[in-house]
């Protein structure tokens, strides 16, 4: 019986250090802070036909503060390497020049699901006051980058690609309305 007390007590005292320690390392205020504004920043949509899902599209829009915040998280825990350092910097720029988005775009056509290519099934496009203003770049971003796992923090789809696409800084940032248009249908993104 003074056995099970004593690793009782042991138990009680390593889960306060252990919960002691999180809080020292930042992790309480990263927790609250980018996570809060990455799912404030993040809407999903799907697009059903004939009770089918034909694509679920995951769009996050990387305004400066955010690509910041968890820039500035990475730096301070030592999680970006070297040779990788010239990705986060270039994205982080991008950020605060232009209208950046990450999109995860999962088609159950694969032949649909790449938006990068010229001759996309996919047309994407800001509307910004009743125009339509056209991406400047469309990038994939390989399974294997380490933007991949760096940028996209909520769950995916296996079978998604992701992309990064930019805008010039057209649009009042009040108000994003980020749309994916095709012959089965369209997806509207509104950031607030």
């Amino acid at each position: 019986m003074k056995n099970s007390k004593i690793f009782l007590l042991l138990v009680i005292i390593f889960f306060i250090s252990s919960c002691t320690q999180l809080r020292q390392v930042g992790f309480r205020d990263y927790e609250t802070s980018f996570l809060k504004q990455l799912d404030k920043q993040t809407v999903e949509k799907k697009l059903y036909r004939d009770f089918e899902t034909v694509a679920i599209a995951k769009v996050t829009y990387f305004n400066p503060t955010l690509a910041n915040q968890y820039y500035n998280y990475l730096k301070q825990h030592n999680a970006i390497s070297k040779s990788n350092q010239h990705l986060y910097d270039s994205f982080v720029n991008d950020c605060s020049k232009n209208t950046v988005f990450w999109v995860n775009l999962y088609s159950s056509y694969y032949e649909s699901s790449n938006i990068s290519d010229k001759n996309s099934f996919w047309n994407v496009y800001l509307d910004c006051n009743g125009k339509r203003i056209q991406p400047v770049k469309i990038e994939h971003v390989s399974k294997g980058s380490p933007l991949n796992a760096w940028l996209y923090l909520k769950p995916k789809n296996y079978w998604s690609q992701n992309y990064i696409i930019e805008f010039d800084k057209n649009c009042d940032d009040n108000a994003i309305d980020f749309n994916m248009a095709s012959i089965i249908g369209s997806l509207d993104f509104k950031f607030r």
